[in-house]
């Protein structure tokens, strides 16, 4: 069985909590963003006249700090001992730990964070019998069913509740371009949020817009900014994002760099879909059909508003031209190995180049 979504298995750790400290705590999964939080929390909560005891557990330790769990402490009610980085730990001192886990005393704890527990061995079902076990998996960064749209993954869904917690209110379609942009590691996201907070307003909800040129990411742009700024007509952000994708680097939906030969052909392929999808809702509007009518005939369902505007910014003529010079573009690099960079410039160039009348 899947563990839950992490966020969750956080708020069932704060409902424990709120009911009364278990004697044990044992924080598991793949997500350490998500282990974290969850330490801290469980921590957070330790009365003043109890002993907090930390411990590193990748640090060597002798065990003495299990007998602490064995009674009060001479000007305290008890100890919790708090074991981050636990695997280690476990694993030296886990035979000992199954001996005194039935006798930890009234008033003390433990809280164990590690990235995995074998559910099978003793050791696990000693320490489930004696307290509460919490396992954090990653957010899903795409929806469990591909054909729904990507603004109802997890990670976006999570992005806009966070963001609000940090004062920092998106739309759903902000939130998909901030996990776009930024990648999709919580700590990161976190950071950006709360380095956009301040400049947002906090008494509505921001949208895509409303980031654009704001968000600073370590690889600076995407192939999904580049294809935003070629159908806003703003040549200046194409060259911009251009430039950074082949000087910085730049992530694929999964988060993992692409490659340098692999830029081209990431960057081609999302500007023939953006220039493809426009040309097709240029052509509906062009035909009579009302402009919000269009993105539902066309199938787009995430980034409705910006795609609109991209219909109604651009005329079916010059979508036509883009994809005939992206095309022109595409054979060039097959036919005459030239820097891919310089054929995308050349292909901006033509591009923007004013259209005689």
């Amino acid at each position: 069985m899947a563990a839950p979504n992490p966020q969750k298995e956080l708020d069932r750790l704060q409902q424990t909590l709120a009911r009364g400290r278990p004697a044990v705590i044992v924080l598991t999964g793949a997500a350490p963003f998500f282990r974290n939080e969850a330490f801290e929390l469980a921590i957070a909560g330790v009365p003043q006249d109890v002993d907090l005891r930390r411990i590193d557990g990748q640090e060597e330790s002798d065990g003495r700090e299990l007998h602490d769990l064995l009674g009060a402490t001479l000007f305290g009610a008890g100890t919790v001992v708090a074991v981050r980085r636990g695997d280690a730990w476990l694993a030296r001192h886990g035979a000992e730990l199954v001996e005194i886990l039935p006798r930890i005393k009234s008033g003390c704890g433990l809280v164990v964070e590690a990235q995995k527990l074998d559910g099978r061995t003793k050791l696990s079902k000693q320490l489930a019998a004696a307290g509460a076990c919490f396992e954090f998996r990653e957010l899903w960064a795409e929806p469990f069913d591909r054909s729904r749209s990507p603004i109802e993954a997890e990670l976006v869904q999570w992005v806009v509740v966070r963001g609000k917690q940090l004062g920092a209110r998106l739309s759903p379609e902000a939130a998909y371009l901030v996990v776009s942009s930024v990648g999709k590691e919580p700590h990161e996201i976190v950071a950006e949020l709360r380095r956009l907070a301040p400049g947002l307003p906090r008494d509505k909800t921001a949208g895509p817009d409303a980031l654009r040129g704001k968000l600073s990411v370590s690889f600076e742009s995407t192939p999904f900014q580049f294809a935003d700024a070629v159908l806003a007509n703003d040549r200046r952000a194409a060259m911009r994002s251009l430039d950074a994708m082949f000087e910085r680097g730049v992530k694929g939906r999964d988060g993992a760099a692409v490659d340098a030969g692999g830029v081209f052909p990431f960057t081609t392929s999302w500007l023939w879909t953006s220039l493809s999808n426009a040309h097709a809702g240029r052509a509906l509007f062009e035909s009579g059909v009302r402009l919000d009518e269009v993105p539902a005939r066309v199938g787009v369902r995430t980034f409705v508003d910006r795609y609109r505007a991209q219909v109604e910014q651009n005329d079916e003529a010059r979508l036509r031209r883009g994809l005939l010079f992206l095309l022109e573009a595409q054979r060039e690099l097959r036919t005459s190995g030239e820097d891919p960079r310089a054929i995308l410039e050349r292909f901006l160039a033509r591009h923007f180049e004013p259209v005689a009348t």
